[in-house]
């Protein structure tokens, strides 16, 4: 398989490394174009391999790339994806871009159109890949819990001093701030696991980063069966939290942690009233998994260019994240 990779900081290598891993290509088989090729910079993992040898590695200029690929993967800045995207699209009839699709709705909706019967459009939400939310989804699905009641979801960073001066911090990258990074995952998990949310309202702070855009939200909805559904969402949280609380009428389930450098993420289910049966409630609860989440990146890239199982988001999926994203800031600003 050939492929085209722009971008080769965090996420790039990810990708890079993935396709190797799962032999769908030999490095050079992967054409990398990347701008900062030379530049080592904080937030590059530091894998011990002589895979990231830069040395070794295909870096193209943009003149120099070929007339069509298998798969053309978009691992950059959120702002200049989009320029590459409308640029290179018609080189490949398989895309990944990394979320979010587009900076706002019209952008995405924009992207939607240009997936066809011929060109697959697919968004890096990774964390669909986390093995406790595909275990979540499947007891959702099965209605372990009974009849669902409410649903939390909590997902918060602080990034680091002098953080306000990176890219992942500027207005122009993320116009919504922590609505749209990190919480377009939060979104894509609303739609993933629950299909949905109406009649949304919330509240939000601006205090710290004084950029204009949202930092600190909370949001709070139902969905088309009556289940609550409550999410924060912040990049002024200086311990970084990710949480999925799911209630029902029979019991409940509990995921923590973000996985990798976080800590193992854990899926923790409970039984209504499970103290009956054992010394007390917490003793009652059962792990059903615990997860670095290190694969997700390769499970995706498997899913996409592999198994085909459907559960990697396509270009549907970012408009609906995008559209609710939409619908969140048109109530905040009421």
């Amino acid at each position: 398989m050939k492929v085209l990779l722009f971008g080769f900081g965090l996420i790039g290598k990810e990708r890079y490394k993935a396709l190797i891993d799962l032999g769908i290509c030999m490095p050079e088989d992967i054409d990398i174009v990347d701008i900062n090729k030379g530049i080592k910079l904080d937030s590059t993992p530091q894998f011990d391999s002589e895979l990231f040898n830069l040395e070794n590695i295909n870096f193209l200029e943009e003149g120099s790339i070929k007339q069509s690929y298998d798969l053309l993967l978009i691992s950059t800045p959120h702002l200049e994806a989009l320029d590459i995207l409308d640029k290179y699209n018609h080189l490949s009839r398989n895309i990944l871009i990394e979320k979010p699709m587009g900076l706002n709705i019209n952008d995405a909706e924009r992207i939607k159109l240009l997936e066809d019967r011929d060109k697959k459009i697919y968004v890096g939400f990774n964390y669909r890949f986390f093995p406790p939310i595909q275990e979540l989804k499947k007891d959702i699905f099965n209605n372990s819990f009974g009849e669902l009641i409410n649903v939390s979801f909590t997902i918060g960073l602080g990034h680091q001093p002098g953080a306000d001066k990176n890219w992942r911090l500027n207005l122009s990258q993320i116009p919504y701030g922590s609505l749209i990074d990190p919480g377009i995952h939060i979104l894509d998990l609303i739609n993933y696991l629950l299909d949905g949310l109406n009649n949304v309202n919330g509240i939000s702070s601006k205090k710290f980063w004084k950029k204009g855009y949202y930092e600190d939200l909370t949001i709070i909805g139902e969905t088309s069966s009556d289940v609550n559904v409550a999410a924060r969402i912040s990049n002024v949280m200086w311990r970084s939290t990710f949480q999925i609380q799911v209630l029902g009428t029979e019991g409940y389930g509990i995921i923590e942690g973000r996985g990798r450098s976080y800590g193992p993420q854990k899926y923790i289910k409970g039984e209504r009233w499970g103290w009956t049966k054992s010394q007390s409630q917490r003793e009652s609860e059962k792990i059903v998994i615990s997860s670095n989440c290190e694969d997700s990146f390769k499970d995706e890239i498997r899913d996409i260019c592999l198994t085909n199982s459907g559960t990697a988001a396509r270009a549907v999926d970012g408009y609906k994240a995008m559209n609710l994203l939409d619908i969140i800031d048109k109530s905040l600003s009421q």
